[in-house]
């Protein structure tokens, strides 16, 4: 699809401030202030690459508001969170390297030699991660804790020397304090820019098929792991709407379009306090004018990715109706392309069979029966209803396999992990 690795994850991790204002661009200022400190130590190119990723998805593990606010100031959570992260993306061929920095990133120097045997890394991915910690508090002290005077960061950030950093690592920090273009920068919401247009750098980096697939199912668990009730569906709605998109006609460029629109359809949701993920009923109006917001984030997040033009307007819109009285946009008829009807029918058929805080996953009879009364009134397509029902047998097949996948992997992630 000719989508650039810095591209994508620069886009998503925009997705990572949506849980709470207060970390709005904490994760690309702290990718920001990384490279540069890798340049002012004169870092390999390589080196600078994995740390813009890591400083990009350094908070990835922090699946609450709280847990993100106790990160920014160094609380305990600080390590559950780094290790969830860790957990994430070390399994993901793309993101596998920048892994042991996002686990270490709140890591003390002074621990370093003193690191239990299933926690130990490579003494270059240490130093690493004390580079990505080091940009971490440069964040937290300019922008959070409001101090204005670059020396007087300095100061406080050379009083941790031997401890908390690695006293190689503090050696970047005169030159940064001394230039008042990197501080103009950190004023930013989003201070990428200032790298992604120098050609030297980074190591360019594109994206392969399988790479991108990768990606979004990482950013899938992301998603969906924040709840046990919310674990599997993701990938349930992926695979049943490339089900139905093949039973459609679908070409095979569009199937994987359909798949990555699938993974990241409810991307928005990280707005959504886990408080409303998880309450076993009903969701009052409050609660569910924060939920209806989801599709009008997740459009924001996936549209400023070059590249995902199609994806966008799948995911953004899978809570349309062919009939107007869907949302965000209150789309219909044409407006509404057979790839946004084939995910809107994914996923609440999705959501019918599973299981819900409110109530037990739907018998075939009662699912179908819902579904056509849904297309009756115009909330569904008729069209993508009766493939349901002709093939409900393999539609339902390969979305269970799908979610029982994720359930393993949920279950994995989970195991010896403090909550």
């Amino acid at each position: 699809m000719g989508i650039r690795l810095f591209d994508f994850l620069t886009g998503l991790s925009g997705a990572l401030d949506l849980i709470s204002p207060e970390v709005v661009g904490h994760h690309k200022r702290v990718a920001y202030a990384a490279v540069r400190l890798a340049r002012a130590l004169d870092l390999p190119r390589a080196e600078r690459t994995d740390l813009y990723v890591a400083g990009l998805l350094h908070d990835v593990g922090g699946f609450s508001i709280q847990s993100r606010l106790a990160a920014l100031q160094f609380e305990a959570d600080g390590v559950r969170h780094a290790e969830r992260g860790y957990r994430l993306l070390r399994k993901n061929p793309l993101l596998e390297s920048v892994a042991v920095l996002v686990r270490h990133h709140h890591t003390p120097f002074m621990h370093f030699d003193g690191l239990a045997p299933d926690m130990a890394a490579p003494e270059r991915k240490l130093f690493l991660a004390n580079v990505l910690c080091l940009a971490d508090r440069l964040d937290v002290l300019f922008i959070r804790q409001g101090l204005n005077e670059p020396w007087e960061i300095v100061r406080l950030l050379r009083g941790l020397s031997g401890t908390l950093f690695d006293p190689a690592v503090l050696e970047g920090l005169s030159e940064l304090a001394a230039s008042e273009r990197f501080w103009a920068d950190m004023a930013l919401s989003d201070p990428t820019h200032a790298l992604t247009d120098s050609p030297d750098m980074f190591d360019e980096r594109g994206m392969t098929r399988a790479q991108l697939m990768a990606a979004s199912t990482a950013f899938s668990q992301i998603i969906d792991f924040r709840s046990r009730f919310t674990a599997t569906h993701t990938r349930g709605v992926a695979e049943t709407a490339v089900c139905l998109a093949e039973k459609a006609g679908f070409s095979v460029p569009d199937l994987d379009q359909m798949r990555l629109a699938g993974n990241l359809h409810d991307l928005g949701k990280l707005a959504v306090p886990s408080e409303i993920l998880n309450k076993p009923g009903p969701l009052d109006p409050e609660d569910l004018a924060i939920m209806r917001r989801h599709p009008e984030l997740g459009r924001a997040i996936l549209g400023s990715v070059p590249g995902l033009e199609q994806v966008t307007d799948w995911a953004s819109q899978h809570h349309e109706q062919p009939g107007g009285k869907g949302y965000p946009g209150g789309l219909s008829g044409v407006s509404l392309s057979l790839g946004s009807r084939i995910l809107t029918t994914a996923d609440v058929f999705t959501a019918l069979r599973e299981d819900r805080p409110y109530r037990a996953g739907m018998s075939k009879d009662d699912t179908l029966r819902v579904l056509e009364d849904m297309a009756a009134h115009s909330a569904l397509d008729p069209l993508i209803t009766s493939l349901v029902r002709e093939h409900h047998a393999e539609v339902n097949e390969r979305r269970m396999a799908a979610q029982t996948l994720a359930a393993s992997e949920f279950r994995e992630f989970y195991t010896g992990l403090e909550q």
